[in-house]
C-alpha cells in the first residue's frame, strides 16, 4: 500500500458539495399537506366553538357580552367542524398509504 504523499498538490483535492435541486412535488404531496392543514384547522376551530359554547352557557346570565347572539352560533362550530375533520383524517390517512404502497 503506498504511503500518503506530504505533498499538498499530490493530495486529492476536496470537492465542494454541488447543489441539488429539490425533488419536485407530485400533487399527491399537495394533497396530502393540504388535508393536514385542514384536519388541524378544523380540529381548532371545533375546540374553539366547544370553549366558546362552554362561556356563553357559563356567563350569558352575568356577563353582557357572553348573552350576545354570536356565542349560540358557537354551539355549530363543534358540530359541523369536528366530522369534517374526521373527514378529512380518513382521506388524508388513504392517500398516504396509498402513496406508499405505489413507491414501493
Amino acid at each position: 500500500m503506498p504511503k500518503a504523499s506530504s505533498n499538498p498538490t499530490q493530495r486529492p483535492r476536496k470537492r465542494a458539495p454541488q447543489q441539488q435541486a429539490p425533488a419536485a412535488r407530485t400533487p399527491r404531496d399537495a394533497v396530502e399537506r393540504v388535508l393536514a392543514f385542514l384536519v388541524v384547522a378544523l380540529a381548532a376551530i371545533a375546540v374553539l366553538g366547544f370553549a366558546g359554547s362552554m362561556l356563553h352557557v357559563a356567563f350569558r346570565d352575568s356577563v353582557d357580552f357572553f348573552a350576545g347572539i354570536a356565542w349560540q352560533y358557537a354551539y355549530w362550530l363543534p358540530l359541523l367542524a369536528l366530522p369534517l375533520a374526521i373527514v378529512c383524517l380518513v382521506v388524508l390517512v388513504i392517500v398516504s398509504a396509498a402513496g406508499k404502497s405505489r413507491r414501493r
